[in-house]
């Protein structure tokens, strides 16, 4: 028996004059049946997008060691974050799967509380993104700032710059007050941040940007050959090359701007909402599925009182 438990087999071999005993009819019904089929596969999903991931993190994480994380990094490391995220779809989807399954209704309602808990999460999360723009820059810029500070620390974090960098056409954070806060210095200067590229280094890298900071070549945007020299004392406020072809916008601007931008804002807070939506509906299915058990367990056990009364009336 799969998706009929112990207690509703039970149940049918009763005879309907002592089930009538009990608080009515108390069948599970093909709504309750079809809500615990859908939750079932639905979380299959969840947990197998949850093993893949946190073995795609596990399997780039044996080339670190955990050692060498700490808490400001964490964030900044793609395979804790695979991790991390992949460990939250696992516990998501065993508790939807086997509460599904076996009717267990602690599990249902931990599993709908959890979906609750991220549902107002990224409700939080969209309300600021349209009221606390500052904020999210803020944020994102001092997230960007810890990966330019472990640029060379990481063959990954070097990776997701590099790309985000070459793909939104930036180069740094954002760009940077002057201290009379009335004149601003250009974003590429964040990279002083980084050991090797301060213009005080004795690196040879000093006052240089990464080679994803510079402008494509002129007339030739898809050449195969990548100068890794193009941003070679390019911060140098006193040398020939300053700033020359770098990308004059940071990557936290460049990125906000589009995010922000006419269309896109609409799209983005579209497929947010979206997301909410689900999330709430599996919350209300798993809900509704956990008042089915809870419904059947007291029938149920109204109906062993009520057999233990009529084996007690017939033994006198």
């Amino acid at each position: 028996i799969t998706w009929l438990s112990f207690r509703e087999a039970h149940r049918i071999s009763v005879p309907s004059d002592e089930i009538a005993m009990g608080d009515g009819d108390d069948s599970p019904g093909i709504t309750s049946i079809i809500l615990k089929f859908v939750l079932f596969f639905m979380n299959c999903l969840v947990l197998l997008i949850g093993l893949v991931l946190v073995t795609i993190g596990g399997f780039v994480q044996t080339e670190k060691t955990f050692s060498e994380l700490t808490v400001q990094s964490v964030l900044s490391n793609p395979a804790i974050i695979l991790i991390i995220a992949g460990g939250i779809l696992v516990i998501l989807g065993v508790c939807g799967c086997i509460g599904a399954l076996l009717e267990v209704y602690p599990l249902l309602i931990i599993y709908g509380s959890i979906l609750a808990i991220i549902a107002i999460l990224l409700i939080a999360a969209l309300i600021l993104f349209v009221v606390k723009k500052d904020t999210i820059n803020k944020g994102i810029s001092e997230a960007f700032d810890v990966y330019i500070k472990q640029y060379y620390s990481d063959v990954d974090t070097q990776n997701i710059v590099d790309f985000l960098q070459s793909t939104f056409e930036c180069c740094g954070s954002t760009e940077l007050a002057l201290s009379n806060q009335t004149a601003r210095r250009s974003a590429a200067h964040s990279w002083e941040a980084n050991p090797y590229f301060n213009c005080s280094s004795p690196a040879y890298q000093k006052c240089s940007v990464p080679y994803s900071c510079c402008m494509p070549a002129s007339g030739n945007t898809t050449a195969v050959t990548i100068n890794l020299q193009c941003g070679y004392n390019t911060l140098n406020t006193a040398g020939m090359n300053y700033l020359l072809n770098i990308q004059s916008i940071g990557c936290v601007d460049a990125i906000i701007k589009l995010a922000t931008m006419g269309q896109n804002f609409n799209i983005i807070i579209g497929v947010v909402s979206g997301i909410i939506l689900v999330i709430v509906i599996n919350a209300a299915i798993a809900f509704s599925v956990a008042r089915d058990v809870y419904q059947e367990n007291k029938a149920f056990r109204q109906i062993k009182t009520e057999e233990k009364r009529i084996m007690k009336g017939q033994v006198k």
